[in-house]
Order: structure tokens, then C-alpha cells, then sequence
């Protein structure tokens, strides 16, 4: 029994002591109201500890700050309702209040129709894409890279999965009646059941405001999603965003700004703390690195950089492959092909801490895909493991190319002049920086004759260097108030600090004001700071 487990009691208790400490703290300065809630209501969708239930306090007194009256909804927990109605004015509503069995006959039809990867991803019920969820969540429970749709286990675990999104869904379908939102909170809206609740508010006319953690601590990545830009990823540039950056005066000082953000939160190991993906990372030198690895000076460089493949983001764009896998094979078997250059494959960093916050022991994915895919690897190609203690800003001055579906890597390497070939949209691609294919034959024969694909000329690392000025100066808000520290401790929780005490210090809060004034009186898709900060 889970409630006799020592463990979870222990985990039970340490829950409880940290949330008296943290009332005593800050429970009087939320208990204070600011408005009585005459704009309608705000629906927040919490994922409670796993979603950082202390920070949406703060986004949603802000909320209530411009007249929106906050109702949560998230999984029944008694604790995480006290949380929430430490803030005095926010209704607290529970998943299972709205579940209820859909027909079993339906379910099994929809699976009977599946007969590859690309049916089930295209697969919607009333609205919701319950097969990309379906996928995503499936991924990474199995913590697998791809899924075999002609094995009965699979198919089995794939059967469950979209009945619970047909659940999920028809449960949106009813919150969304109940509640009636003006607008919609959420901080992941990816796996289900959120997913669905997040495309079923989009059907049915109501804005999804997400917020997630940005590259470094206290800032937070605010995006506005309806129908026409659901499939964007949170970090991307809207159009109205791209064409003020791109019309913007840009001078050397944009470019020192930017050139100075990256390099300081590589180096503290703040970047995307969140994950780790920096921590116990140090700069190596460019020569040292070639010795290390074993590089042959006279060819160019390659960086190759796998998502992590259980992470299956299949809700932000489109991907020329049907996995992360398919594309990481495919890659590395092209990769196999082509000795002209030297190839890295550096595998995702945030594997250490990930695994380690579930308990996991065991090789990172993308590494058993390839030795089961390709075998052993050609002597033109080197692995850096995902436990390496090489910072990876160290890696800039070593590379000549840059290739990834859609990760963060690219904006980086494409404003240092690197080209960056890319195998999915969503993100960055199409911007006039990134070499863009519009098939897997296109992109498979770039990978064969990478090395001919010239530097990026000065115009280009310029549309680079302003796109990353938007996504890592302008598009974070910097938290003051309501902050949100990651310690360079994977094991650790993120700090959460409401440095409030008086009604007049949120009323006079600046970050979460801005917040609050984006979210309720804005419909630009993209929170921005002030372009001339």
C-alpha cells in the first residue's frame, strides 16, 4: 500500500513541514486582495509540484490585480488546493470531478484505424489532436524513442492512452462550459491531460497563455496560443515580433549584449538550469578538444545534437522524420556515409538530471538507437556523453555545422556565423538563417555534402543575432518580486520567493503587473520587454 510505503509518508511530511514554513512566510501576503474579479474568470491549470505551484500563486495574483477571478484546476491533491487558497480568491476544481467513461467501442475502433506512426499522430476527437498526446505521453512513459504500431504491447499501451484522451477531452469539454474562461493558464500543454484541455480552449474561442521556465533563472517565457499559432513553440518569435526585430536599428552593442548573456550563463551554469544542462561544466580549449577527441585537423567539424528521443514534442511543428529517432538514425547512418568531415554527436546534457529526478539508471536512448540502428560507429565519428563535463559553449569554436531539428542550439550556432541544418519547424526555420529542407530527400543529401555549404555570410549571422536578441533579452520577463531560482543541485527544487508583504507591494510589483497587463489586455502572441532596455 502507497500510504504505508516509509518513503512516501517521508515525502508526505516533507511536503507539509515546507508548505507551514511557507505560509507562515508568505500567507499573509497573498491573502491580499486586489481586486474583486469584474473581467470574468481565469481558468489556471496547475500541475501542481511538478509545475512549480508557488510560482503560479504569484501569476495569479496578478490575475486577480487586473479583475480576473482565478479557478484552478488540477489533479486532487489536498495540499496543493491549500496552496491555492492561500490566495483568498481562487476556486479550487479537481480533474476527477469531470471524468466520466466513454464508450470502449469508440476507443477501439480509432486504434483498429491506426496503421502507422503518421495515422496516429493525425488522429483528433472533438477537436483535440488526442493522437500527437496520445504519442508524446506514450514516449515518455515507455522513456523509448519510437513506437512499434505492429506490436500487440504497443498497441495495447497505445488503446489506453486514447481512451484517456477521449476522457480528457470530453472533461475539457465540461470545464470549459462550467467555468466559462475569459482566458486560460497553463505551464504545460503538451502530454494529457493538459493537451487536450489546451486544444479544446482554442476550439471553443479562449486564449491558452503559457508560461515556462526561460534559459536562466528568474525569467519566465510567456506565449499567447489560439488556432492560428497552437503548433509554435513557446520560445519562437511571433510575425509581429520578427518583423520589429528585423526593422530594429542593430548596432554593436545589441551584438556585445547578446554575445556577453550567452556567455555568462554558460559559464555560472545557469543556462536552462532548469534541466542542468551546465552543471559541473567547464570551457575546454579548442585544441584540447581536438586532441581529446581525436578530431583530424584537416577536415571540418560537424556538431550533430539529438533531442532527447522519449521527449516526444510531437505539438510544436512538423518534423521531416515520424520520431526523434527516425531523424537521429537516419542522420548518423548519413553521417556513417560521409568521411569528408568529422562528426560529433553530442548527446543531450539534460539526460543526467532528468533521469535523475525519475529514478532512472541506464543509457540515455539516443545512444542504445544508435548501437542498435548503426552498430559500431566509423573512426570520422565521436560521441560526447551526455554526463561530459565539457561546457558546451566550448564547442562553438570547434564547429563548422550545426544540425538539429528545432533545438536552442541552432539560434545559438547560427548567430556565431555557423550554418544550421535544421529537420523540423516550429521554432526558428524560415527566419533567412537556418538552411530549411522541405523533404527528407533534400535534407539527407545536404548531409551528404555538408561540407560544401559555405559559412553564413555577415546579412544572415545578422538575422541570427537579432532573432536571439528577441528570444534571450526581449521575450524573457525578469522576475523581481515573485522569483525563481534553480541551484546548481539536480537533486534540488527550484526556490521560489514571494518577496512581498503589503497590498501596495503588488500593486506596485513591476514583473507580475506586466504580466498581468500582457495576459489580460494584450492580444499580441508574444510578451516582450522594452526594446530599449
Amino acid at each position: 500500500m502507497v500510504l504505508t510505503n516509509p518513503g512516501f509518508r517521508h515525502r508526505e511530511h516533507e511536503l507539509r513541514q515546507e508548505f507551514l514554513q511557507f505560509k507562515e512566510k508568505s500567507g499573509g501576503a497573498l491573502a491580499h486582495r486586489l481586486n474583486r474579479g469584474t473581467r470574468g474568470k481565469a481558468l489556471v491549470v496547475s500541475l501542481g509540484f511538478a509545475g512549480g505551484v508557488k510560482m503560479e500563486l504569484g501569476l495569479i495574483k496578478g490575475l486577480e490585480m487586473v479583475g480576473l477571478s482565478p479557478v484552478v484546476l488540477t489533479a486532487r491533491d489536498p495540499l496543493i488546493a491549500e496552496y491555492h487558497h492561500l490566495t483568498g480568491s481562487s476556486q479550487v476544481l479537481f480533474w476527477d470531478e469531470f471524468v466520466s467513461p466513454v464508450d470502449h467501442q469508440v476507443a477501439k475502433a480509432m486504434v483498429a484505424s491506426i496503421k502507422s506512426f503518421e495515422d496516429l499522430l493525425a488522429l483528433e476527437y472533438k477537436g483535440a489532436r488526442i493522437g500527437r498526446f496520445a504519442a508524446s505521453t506514450a514516449l515518455r512513459n515507455l522513456r523509448v524513442g519510437s513506437l512499434d504500431m505492429a506490436s500487440p504491447p504497443i498497441r495495447k499501451h497505445l488503446m489506453q492512452r486514447i481512451r484517456i484522451g477521449m476522457v480528457y477531452t470530453a472533461a475539457a469539454q465540461k470545464i470549459i462550459q462550467k467555468v466559462r474562461p475569459q482566458m486560460a493558464l497553463f505551464v504545460d500543454r503538451g502530454y494529457t491531460p493538459h493537451g487536450e484541455l489546451f486544444d479544446m480552449c482554442l476550439t471553443n474561442g479562449v486564449d491558452a497563455v503559457t508560461w515556462n521556465a526561460a534559459h536562466r533563472s528568474n525569467t519566465l517565457m510567456l506565449k499567447r496560443y489560439t488556432l492560428g499559432n497552437r503548433d509554435e513553440h513557446p520560445a519562437s518569435l511571433s510575425e509581429e515580433s520578427w518583423r520589429r526585430l528585423c526593422t530594429m536599428t542593430w548596432t554593436e552593442a545589441h551584438r556585445q549584449r547578446l554575445q556577453q548573456e550567452l556567455y555568462n550563463t554558460y559559464t555560472n551554469g545557469d543556462w536552462y538550469s532548469e534541466v542542468g544542462t551546465q552543471f559541473n561544466k567547464r570551457l575546454v580549449d579548442v585544441e584540447e578538444l581536438r586532441r581529446r577527441l581525436g578530431l583530424d585537423s584537416a577536415k571540418k567539424t560537424v556538431l550533430l545534437f539529438p533531442h532527447i528521443l522519449w521527449d516526444g514534442t510531437f505539438f510544436w511543428g512538423n518534423d521531416l522524420f515520424g520520431s526523434y529517432e527516425e531523424w537521429l538514425v537516419e542522420t548518423v547512418r548519413a553521417a556513417c556515409a560521409n568521411n569528408r568531415v568529422n562528426w560529433i554527436i553530442k548527446i543531450h546534457p539534460a539526460n543526467v538530471v532528468k533521469d535523475m529526478r525519475d529514478g532512472f539508471r541506464g543509457e540515455p536512448a539516443e545512444v542504445i538507437a544508435i548501437r542498435k540502428s548503426i552498430g559500431p560507429l566509423p573512426a570520422h565519428i565521436f560521441v560526447i556523453p551526455a554526463e561530459s563535463e565539457i561546457n558546451t559553449f566550448s564547442l562553438y569554436g570547434l564547429m563548422d555545422y550545426c544540425v538539429t531539428v528545432r533545438g536552442t542550439v541552432g539560434i545559438e550556432a547560427a548567430l556565431f556565423g555557423i550554418p544550421v541544418i535544421t529537420a523540423g519547424t516550429g521554432r526558428y526555420d524560415h527566419m533567412g538563417f537556418t538552411i530549411d529542407s522541405e523533404n527528407r530527400e533534400q535534407y539527407l543529401n545536404r548531409i551528404a555534402r555538408i561540407q560544401d555549404i559555405p559559412p553564413l555570410s555577415p546579412s544572415h549571422r545578422e538575422l541570427a543575432e537579432r532573432f536571439a536578441y528577441g528570444v534571450f533579452l526581449l521575450r524573457p520577463l525578469p522576475l523581481t518580486t515573485v522569483t525563481l531560482e534553480y541551484p546548481k543541485d539536480p537533486k534540488a527544487p527550484p526556490h521560489t520567493y514571494i518577496k512581498i508583504v503589503a497590498r501596495e507591494d503588488w500593486l506596485n510589483a513591476q514583473d507580475i503587473k506586466a504580466f498581468a497587463e500582457w495576459a489580460a489586455n494584450s492580444n499580441q502572441p508574444d510578451f516582450l520587454t522594452s526594446w530599449d532596455t
